[in-house]
């Protein structure tokens, strides 16, 4: 694997999985208050995650790929919602814990 620069981000406009039923899936790695990330498998067309403080508030997060481009060519594309700014470092983590 080559070495990782700084991600792109860009609005998800497609999902690249089918489950069990036929629809098309993708999973999202979730970055939400102050809580470790997790992933959820979310259907096409969903652009949003909704998720609620402790204190009521809501939070509607929006869903973004993250593009890694490396130093050989290759790249990986993770799908990232979140309600502050997260590192590369941080999704690149996540990805290889929860992917």
């Amino acid at each position: 694997m080559g070495s990782f620069m700084e991600p792109f981000f860009q609005p998800v406009k497609r999902c690249s999985s089918q489950d069990h039923h036929g629809a098309v899936m993708k999973k999202v790695i979730v970055f939400f208050n102050t809580e470790p990330a997790v992933t959820v498998s979310l259907m096409e067309g969903i652009t949003t995650i909704l998720r609620e403080y402790p204190n009521g508030e809501k939070a509607h997060l929006t869903l973004m790929s993250a593009g890694f481009p490396s130093l050989t060519g290759d790249h990986k594309v993770v799908y990232v919602a979140s309600d502050r700014d997260v590192s590369s470092d941080e999704i690149l983590e996540a990805a290889s814990k929860l992917l």
